[in-house]
């Protein structure tokens, strides 16, 4: 077996470093993957610059990333769902709080999954089409099905009866955004969106019954005249700043006034790796100001708001079902398309430092990826 390389971490704020890691030895119900692609998430620059805010847990020297697809090596006791050779896409956690350890950090050339947090993948689907789904599908099924979120019914692989409720997705055409309206459409329930006009027909495409344009002023008032006859079930705030919108727009809807928020209402990945004292100066009070008046404003509206910790599933039976039950029949059937379309920016682990620059100046309806 080939040496282990990975992207490290070694301090808090420090760029990433290429160098040797230790193979890893997969434990009960953990399988040993060799990476054929990762994909990249806003949070990992996040974790990056502000990891000693966002995750103070995390112990270095570490391993970033989330989103990985390749074939299986080795598997661990008590697993029956895998063998080598399976091609698989997985849900890394080695930055999680459940995990915090660096074999199971996405940025390397072979990682441990936990075979609850691991899809069988079709031959059909290439591994960098899988790598954009993991944490997007997590963070979507999270805000969507816990039962302290949205707590909607679960999706299924045959079609699903209609709700008749309806769900307001804000942001469609973000990673997040791809997976939760087709989550959201197999669950039942009638999906409508907001994106730029360049993305109607993408979003559309997923399930979406209605988009709106989210840079409409009118926006607001144009889609709560649309939604009101509609049995809500609730709305997912995705894109940033989108959380205020989502607020105003469910306060003048009937059925469950709540919006579980993926997002921020100011940016927070452009922060610098070094002399972020300015950074800090300015937009920690903004901030802070930002949630503040986000939860004025849901009181006064009579909205309950929740925020999504992306890997949340994985603490209950949520988790397996999504990954172990529903993703990969789905996946095979057509049900769930990978989306959106991957970025490919690199072939190697040297590739991903430029990677996560890219994804900080923005990308549109696609997600960065590296192969390896």
């Amino acid at each position: 077996m080939s040496l282990n390389q990975a992207a490290w971490i070694n301090a808090k704020g420090q760029p990433l470093s290429v160098s040797e890691a230790p193979m890893p030895r997969p434990g009960a119900g953990e399988i040993l993957v060799r990476n054929r692609a990762i994909a990249l998430n806003s949070f990992d620059g996040i974790v990056q610059t502000l990891g000693s805010m966002v995750t103070p847990w995390v112990s270095y020297p570490a391993i970033l990333g989330s989103d990985v697809a390749g074939e299986v090596v080795v598997v661990g006791a008590s697993v029956s769902r895998f063998k080598p050779g399976d091609r698989v896409l997985g849900l890394a956690l080695g930055i999680d709080k459940i995990a915090n350890r660096s074999v199971e950090g996405a940025f390397q050339k072979y990682v441990i999954l936990r075979q609850e947090a691991a899809t069988e993948l079709p031959d059909s689907i290439s591994f960098e089409r899988a790598a954009v789904l993991p944490l997007a599908i997590a963070t979507a099924a999270c805000g969507l099905f816990l039962d302290d979120q949205l707590g909607l019914r679960a999706p299924s692989v045959q079609r699903s009866e209609p709700t008749g409720k309806t769900v307001l997705i804000w942001g469609g055409s973000t990673c997040v955004g791809s997976a939760a309206i087709q989550l959201a459409v197999a669950a039942g329930y009638e999906v409508v969106t907001t994106a730029s006009p360049k993305n109607f027909d993408y979003v559309r495409g997923l399930g979406a019954s209605y988009v709106f344009d989210y840079n409409d002023t009118d926006v607001v008032v144009t889609m709560a005249k649309h939604l009101a006859d509609r049995d809500m079930a609730g709305a997912l705030a995705i894109a940033v700043g989108s959380g205020a919108s989502c607020i105003d727009v469910m306060s003048r809807c009937r059925g469950q006034r709540m919006v579980s928020m993926a997002s921020s209402p100011l940016p927070i990945n452009d922060a610098p790796l070094t002399r972020q004292f300015f950074w800090k100066l300015t937009r920690l009070p903004q901030l802070a100001a930002g949630f503040l008046g986000l939860a004025i404003r849901a009181r006064v509206r009579g909205v309950a708001t929740r925020a999504i910790w992306g890997t949340a599933l994985m603490k209950g039976t949520l988790g397996k079902q999504i990954f172990n039950e529903f993703l990969g029949p789905a996946l095979a059937s057509g049900r769930l398309v990978p989306a959106p379309k991957p970025l490919v920016v690199g072939h190697s682990l040297e590739a991903l430092p430029e990677a996560l620059a890219l994804l900080r100046r923005g990308v549109s309806a696609s997600k960065v990826v590296v192969s390896l």
